[in-house]
């Protein structure tokens, strides 16, 4: 006996039907990378480091502007993301130049400024992220006394809140060392001193 053959309506009808009910819950966007990568992004996924211990405006910001503006961002920017974040952060420096892409876009139109081949690296800690803009800082002389002091004073607290308990300065030292920025004691001791006694009376001066 030969099978009934299958009408182009009964066909149509079986593809228009439902598919299998979604047992698990939507997503509108995927989890970040698990390793170092390159990645293409815009500036809307994009977001400043906003525990930068720069507080000033960089005294040469214009400068950076005009050779962005004429020939495009030479360094990539590396980026991170924190745990639940729907955007990807600045990491080991590069807000200004994020700042500056984001004005010559408003001013421009121009998309290879929208636009950005980033370097990926995957998210390690607060910590982390606060040195490694130390470092980035550091080695391109931008940031004052005061503004590096600040943020080794944070850098402090943080490794004691994470430790639970207080460290030394050679301590600090150490584990800044480790996290790949280098500032030697004597300067440590310095800028903690700077911020607890001088930083204080500074408003009043």
């Amino acid at each position: 006996m030969s099978k009934p053959s299958v009408t182009p309506d009964q066909i149509t009808a079986k593809l228009n039907q439902p598919g299998p009910a979604l047992r698990s819950q939507p997503t509108d966007r995927l989890p970040a990378p698990t390793r170092e990568q390159a990645m293409s992004l815009t500036l809307d996924q994009l977001r400043p480091y906003d525990r930068n211990p720069r507080t000033h405006h960089n005294p040469k910001y214009e400068e950076i502007k005009d050779s962005i503006r004429a020939v495009g961002l030479k360094q990539k920017l590396t980026v991170t993301q924190r745990p639940g974040d729907d955007r990807y952060m600045i990491s080991d420096g590069g807000n200004t130049r994020l700042m500056i892409l984001n004005e010559l876009y408003q001013e421009t139109d121009d998309k290879q400024f929208y636009h950005q081949d980033c370097h990926f690296i995957p998210w390690q800690g607060e910590i982390n992220v606060l040195a490694g803009h130390l470092a980035e800082n550091d080695n391109r002389g931008q940031l004052s006394w005061i503004e590096r002091a600040r943020g080794i004073y944070e850098a402090k607290r943080m490794i004691e809140e994470d430790a639970g308990e207080t460290i030394s300065q050679r301590e600090l030292t150490k584990r800044l060392r480790a996290l790949g920025y280098t500032i030697s004691q004597s300067n440590i001791s310095k800028m903690l001193y700077s911020i607890e006694h001088f930083l204080p009376t500074l408003p009043l001066t």
